[in-house]
């Protein structure tokens, strides 16, 4: 899909936080800072998390200092540390990057496996238009199998993400019923978002979770929102022009989905 075509499909707003209106709950994607500034070690938060809760109920991101992964589910927030564990975020914490989006699913989809990461996203992209919106999904099912990854906190001078990413922790899972929270974007935006799904996951007892890189769903049901506005929150260090995130889009695809060594 060209820039054009993406555009066309999802409506970005660049705005800085200054210019927020956190009483506003239009149904949009909500999201704060940009890839490319990820990408490059922007990880000092900037959005608190009782704010950010006030633009959505489902999400995902990181927390200050690239402190493990950020979980939105119902409207409760949930940090993944290091070893997996799961902890509830405090409404004064801090994110650097984060998505969310007041969830109101258009589309269910019932999922029967055995269905792997590469089977799951294509059963969700099942009956999608080739110029989809924005798409925000929730799974909740049961998983033979689940692999997820998180971060340690990082400190200043901050390393690039794929630095970050060199000191994951992998957490294996197995026979677990759990809750898959994430966004698809349909296209590359200068560096504001990349092309494809990215997910978390949380055990129904909301005990163990993270990025999500692999998974083998026996059964369950997933609940699909499409939206076609995405609004970008940027920081102060952070440019509201364009960046180079289709250079960075195979590297970021590499960061997000690299399951090789499953």
């Amino acid at each position: 899909m060209s820039e054009e075509e993406f555009l066309a499909a999802l409506q970005v707003d660049l705005v800085r936080h200054a210019e927020l209106h956190p009483e506003r709950r239009d149904h949009a994607l909500f999201q704060t800072s940009t890839i490319d500034a990820l990408l490059a070690g922007h990880f000092d938060g900037d959005v608190a998390i009782g704010e950010l809760l006030q633009h959505g109920d489902l999400g995902l991101g990181t927390l200050d200092g690239c402190d493990g992964e950020l979980l939105v589910i119902h409207g409760r927030a949930w940090q993944a540390r290091l070893d997996g564990s799961l902890h509830p975020v405090a409404a004064e914490a801090v994110t650097p990057f984060a998505v969310v989006v007041p969830f109101a699913p258009d589309r269910t989809v019932e999922l029967d496996g055995p269905l792997d990461f590469d089977a799951l996203t294509r059963r969700l992209d099942d009956g999608e238009p080739p110029q989809a919106e924005g798409a925000a999904v929730r799974v909740e099912g049961r998983f033979s199998r689940v692999r997820v990854r998180s971060v340690p906190r990082q400190r200043r001078p901050y390393p690039p993400l794929a630095d970050v990413i060199a000191q994951q922790r992998i957490t294996e899972l197995s026979d677990v019923e759990g809750t898959v929270v994430g966004f698809r974007f349909p296209g590359p935006l200068g560096g504001v978002e990349i092309a494809g799904w990215h997910l978390h996951f949380a055990t129904r007892d909301r005990r163990r979770g993270g990025h999500l890189l692999g998974c083998e769903l026996e059964h369950g049901t997933a609940e699909l929102d499409h939206a076609t506005r995405l609004h970008v929150e940027l920081p102060p260090p952070v440019d509201a022009t364009a960046g180079s995130g289709s250079d960075n889009a195979e590297l970021l695809d590499r960061l997000e989905h690299d399951r090789s060594s499953e």
